[in-house]
């Protein structure tokens, strides 16, 4: 069974006094939201273009926020070893775009995952085996 582990992507992240002017630069990335984190790596939140946008439009301007004013707190994470099937079920009926991974125990991040992770290791791992497939049609 694929877990978290296996499709993570390694730890990508913000800290939590990152200002406006570094915080959008970060969220230049591939990712749509990246987690918010303290010097102990422990994951507080999670910022999402979304979460930028709505800053924008309340009129706020790049020097007005930082991560911790414009996260969505707390996080929805998962551990390096929840399963895959687990972590797309989670995605899809909470409209997630990335989960944070922590390390079983503790809340320190140690990797994400995003959509696209999940529909990379579908394609690269066959999550849908052709029999099963077939039984839908």
């Amino acid at each position: 069974m694929l877990q978290a582990k296996d499709i993570m992507h390694p730890r990508c992240s913000i800290m939590a006094k990152e200002r406006g002017e570094e915080l959008v630069r970060k969220m230049l990335c591939e990712y749509p939201a990246l987690p918010v984190i303290n010097e102990d790596l422990e994951v507080l939140g999670v910022v999402s273009e979304h979460d930028i946008l709505f800053a924008l439009k309340e009129g706020r301007t790049i020097h007005e926020f930082d991560a911790e004013t414009v996260m969505t707190s707390p996080a929805l994470t998962v551990t390096t070893d929840t399963p895959v099937d687990q972590i797309m079920e989670m995605m899809v009926s909470r409209q997630l775009t990335m989960v944070p991974v922590v390390a079983k125990g503790n809340s320190q991040l140690v990797g994400i995952i995003s959509r696209k992770n999940i529909i990379n290791a579908a394609d690269e791992y066959g999550f849908w085996p052709e029999h099963e497939f077939k039984k839908r049609v």
